[in-house]
């Protein structure tokens, strides 16, 4: 098993050119260009390496690395639900038996593509947070910069987006994945170490967490979030001025500010008593919050008038869709089927077919309830109700980090991630929760900075949102590294009250 572990990471370094990279094109403006030459002149250094041994085994090397490559890529298209292999086969070009005589199985092959995926990732940041004759904050610059270029001109959020939902069914990808997130958080931790040597581990590795969530919701909202070019390079200024302040801010300068006393925090302020975790409520509660607003048109008119028989197929339509969703939360959308919906609920699917006729109409209206009622939720704790705006900002704040450190809640949400890039009706429908989500931000920005102008309000709350979403991936690598939620917490908090004044210009350390 070592020796073929060195073919696939030989073999993809051969192919997958495109994960490699000259750490210092980054330490200024590169051009797009210039950066493939270079990816592209490192892979054919990588491949005059093979040129050794027998013409079969470098056949062989070269066979495993299209495979691998095509396993990759069918994965990120097709996603966790429909990879196959003999979609991969096709794509190589060659049979489905001639590739079974280099991976057996399914579970095989896919857990050397990913596993080689993976290893790629980590080896090209460690590399960039260990370059040599480098100081501590040019590296990590870098490396920040290699995150964001990677967001912005390669397939990786797209592929972390289905290898995040397919983790929580393989007990394999989760390993991945949690090796993956450890150590992201790892070279950050070090890298502020050497910038900071009075913090703590404890202190560096919260610092790196929030960074790492920041990527994350970055990476989010970049592909779920709908905006024009100029919103969302906006978007991208303020998180690199973001991650730098980060960075570079002393720690009684961003964790011991006056203005953090009295807040909202986890301790304090806990789950809001009004909004308890949709996941966790009871089937009443659940039932109550999943209201629907479906077509009204035709025959379904007739359904909601104000009778009896109206306000039972209600009490039935918000049981369906209590149990899809946490359906789709625990099985995934591959088990996603009417089939299965009715099964859970036991019922015969002709009588399912009775609410929802098809697998979309389950769908659209099972995704649409859930992400209305936080719609809803956030909508209604953003008003102002005799509190100031930063106490609104950070109660919404505390309501939706728990939320993220919610499994079933974070296990949705990676399934519609996922899925979101094989169903315009989810892409559709996510796109509108982050818009109205975000629309909460704004007003709140808007409300603390009257000077801002529009666009910058859309870019600091877009941020603001991001963090908070990308808390999710704290759950990833937390049995390696426990993370102190409440440290974490409280930076977000610091980094929000920053950010939504257009408070995020620092002078460097070093």
């Amino acid at each position: 098993m070592p020796a073929l572990v060195m073919v696939y990471s030989l073999a993809i370094e051969a192919t997958y050119n495109l994960r490699q990279i000259d750490v210092n094109s980054f330490l200024g403006e590169a051009d797009v260009q210039q950066k493939a030459v270079k990816r592209r002149a490192s892979g054919n250094l990588a491949v005059a390496r093979l040129d050794t041994g027998s013409a079969s085994q470098r056949n062989r090397e070269l066979r495993l690395a299209q495979i691998i490559l095509a396993a990759q890529e069918t994965f990120r298209e097709n996603g966790y639900a429909a990879f196959a292999t003999r979609s991969v086969a096709g794509r190589v070009g060659i049979t489905l038996g001639n590739l079974q005589y280099y991976f057996r199985t399914k579970e095989e092959l896919l857990r050397a593509a990913l596993q080689a995926y993976v290893d790629q990732i980590v080896n090209d940041y460690t590399a960039i947070a260990n370059q040599s004759g480098m100081s501590a904050t040019r590296r990590c610059s870098a490396l920040v910069e290699r995150i964001f270029s990677d967001i912005n001109e390669t397939d990786l959020p797209k592929f972390l987006f289905e290898i995040w939902a397919f983790a929580q069914h393989e007990s394999y990808a989760a390993v991945l994945v949690d090796d993956l997130y450890g150590e992201y958080r790892s070279n950050f931790a070090k890298l502020l170490s050497e910038i900071h040597p009075t913090l703590t581990h404890g202190e560096c590795l919260a610092r790196a967490s929030v960074i790492v969530a920041q990527t994350a919701g970055m990476m989010i909202f970049a592909y779920t979030g709908g905006d024009e070019d100029k919103d969302y390079a906006e978007f991208v200024r303020v998180t690199k001025r973001s991650v730098k302040m980060m960075v570079d801010l002393l720690p009684q300068m961003l964790e011991n500010e006056a203005t953090l006393r009295g807040l909202p925090d986890l301790k304090t302020y806990g789950t809001n008593a009004g909004h308890g975790s949709i996941f966790d409520s009871d089937k009443h509660a659940q039932q109550e919050l999943f209201e629907l607003n479906l077509r009204q048109t035709g025959q379904d008119k007739l359904y909601y008038r104000p009778t009896v028989q109206v306000k039972r197929r209600e009490v039935k339509i918000n049981e369906i869709v209590s149990s899809a969703a946490n359906l789709l939360a625990t099985e995934g959308y591959a088990n996603f089927t009417l089939a299965r919906v009715a099964r859970e609920l036991g019922i015969p699917p002709s009588a399912l077919q009775n609410y929802f006729p098809t697998h979309d109409d389950l769908l659209r209206s099972t995704t649409s309830a859930l992400m209305k009622a936080y719609s809803d939720r956030y909508t209604d704790m953003g008003k102002p109700r005799g509190k100031p705006a930063m106490e609104r900002l950070c109660e919404i704040m505390v309501d939706a980090f728990r939320e993220a450190g919610n499994a079933r809640a974070c296990r949705f949400s990676f399934e519609i991630y996922a899925l979101a890039q094989h169903s315009d009706i989810t892409l559709e429908l996510t796109r509108t929760l982050y818009s109205a989500y975000r629309a909460n931000y704004v007003d709140l920005v808007r409300e603390l900075d009257a000077t801002a102008t529009a666009r910058e309000c859309h870019a600091r709350a877009t941020l603001i949102a991001a963090q908070i979403e990308g808390a999710m991936t704290l759950m990833f690598g937390s049995k390696m590294q426990p993370p102190d939620t409440d440290r974490i917490f409280e930076l977000m908090k610091a980094i929000t009250i920053r950010v939504a004044h257009g408070n995020v210009a620092t002078k460097s350390t070093t």
